[in-house]
């Protein structure tokens, strides 16, 4: 499947490492192709995701009936359809643009967020993909996720939130070591007034972590955040870890944890805090 994909003019030596990947930005040609792919569909691209969907769906329709004399490549169709996937996702996300990213088996059209090595999507080869397995139905709902965790991801949260974060991990590390664990959940809420510390005693962790969620839902605070002991699970190793997300009311949260061990005379904290992702707002 020809998917935007500019092969590299070099022979690629397997025997090495390959490099990281690089974002370049898109070259004269590279854009006039873009423009291109644009004013092959209605009204020239800017289209809205539920009427990129149904063009998407019309034209593979289309071609499950039998191809034509003018419809025996999809490519076109395919290519543009992708452009305007990541126009829509472009159009949802501040500072999101078009960029070439370049690895050891070429460079491929991409939406980058953020920095050079930033998140990054490849709607033209998401189009590709579904459109080989005949999948119907997906490309608005694809179009909105994509958006939403591109701006969860490059979203940085509050020197305020980072500071409430950082106060809730170092108050769950010290509530655990040196004595152990585990962690009763709890809450740090800032309103105008002030900070407040709620914890969550149940029989079940999970359940005081739903009813500390839910108390800061209905908190109506300017940003808080929650606390509980759970595993941290990397290359295969499942770990205990103490975990915080936090947010300011409205905004993507921030996801911090803190390794510990369990001993036997209780716990001891491993290494030092650090971002394991983003979500919704808790607010």
């Amino acid at each position: 499947m020809g998917i935007f994909r500019r092969r590299s003019e070099r022979p690629v030596d397997r025997s090495t490492a390959e490099p990281e990947p690089r974002v370049l930005a898109l070259n004269a040609a590279e854009l006039a192709w873009v423009d291109e792919l644009r004013r092959a569909l209605p009204g020239g691209g800017a289209l809205e995701p539920g009427e990129i969907g149904r063009l998407y769906d019309d034209a593979l329709l289309l071609l499950s009936m039998g191809p034509s004399p003018t419809q025996d490549d999809p490519n076109m169709m395919i290519n543009a359809l992708g452009v305007a996937v990541g126009d829509a996702v472009c159009a949802r996300v501040p500072g999101a643009r078009w960029a070439a990213v370049s690895d050891a088996q070429g460079i491929e059209l991409a939406i980058v967020a953020g920095p050079s090595d930033g998140p990054r999507i490849f709607p033209t080869n998401a189009v590709g993909k579904r459109w080989v397995a005949g999948e119907r139905g997906w490309v608005a709902g694809f179009i909105e996720a994509a958006a939403e965790r591109l701006v969860e991801l490059t979203t940085e949260p509050s020197p305020q939130v980072q500071a409430l974060a950082s106060s809730a991990l170092a108050h769950a590390v010290d509530s655990i070591v040196p004595d152990g664990g585990p962690l009763i959940p709890f809450t740090l809420i800032e309103t105008a007034g002030g900070r407040s510390l709620n914890r969550f005693m149940t029989e079940e962790l999970s359940e005081g972590v739903a009813r500390a969620r839910a108390a800061i839902r209905g908190s109506g605070a300017l940003r808080a955040a929650v606390a509980w002991d759970g595993y941290l699970t990397a290359e295969g190793r499942r770990e205990d870890a103490l975990f915080v997300e936090a947010s300011d009311a409205g905004q993507p949260s921030v996801v911090l944890a803190h390794r510990y061990q369990p001993t036997e005379q209780g716990a001891t904290a491993v290494g030092g805090p650090f971002v394991v992702g983003h979500g919704t707002s808790l607010l």
